[in-house]
């Protein structure tokens, strides 16, 4: 599987099938990915390496290596690597489109 770049890091397709798609992330210092939602899938998160800040609806929580969390579809979310290099497994669930997201703010001016 190829390494596809990001304004905010990488990230790979590890699995992808009709019912869910596995993704390694990996967000670099400083950086983090568009405030957003999806409508056709639900995203679960296991922390590898790092402690990123997770906002998740109003909340905003800080994980650790090998913590993990639940993003139900139509979440608000977001995730930042303010205090070093993070390195995360995504689980999409539902209908995997790379379509399937509406941002609500972004850093890097994406639709």
């Amino acid at each position: 599987m190829t390494t596809q770049l990001a304004p905010w890091g990488t990230h790979r397709v590890i699995f992808d099938t009709n019912d869910f798609k596995v993704k390694f992330i990996c967000i670099e210092k400083g950086q983090r990915l568009s405030l957003q939602k999806h409508n056709k899938r639900s995203e679960s998160w296991v922390v590898v390496s790092g402690n990123p800040v997770v906002v998740k609806g109003k909340c905003k929580l800080r994980l650790n290596p090998e913590d993990s969390i639940y993003i139900p579809r139509e979440e608000i979310h977001r995730i930042e690597a303010p205090h070093g290099n993070v390195k995360l497994i995504e689980i999409q669930h539902g209908e995997c489109d790379e379509k399937d997201i509406e941002r609500l703010a972004d850093d890097y001016n994406r639709n």
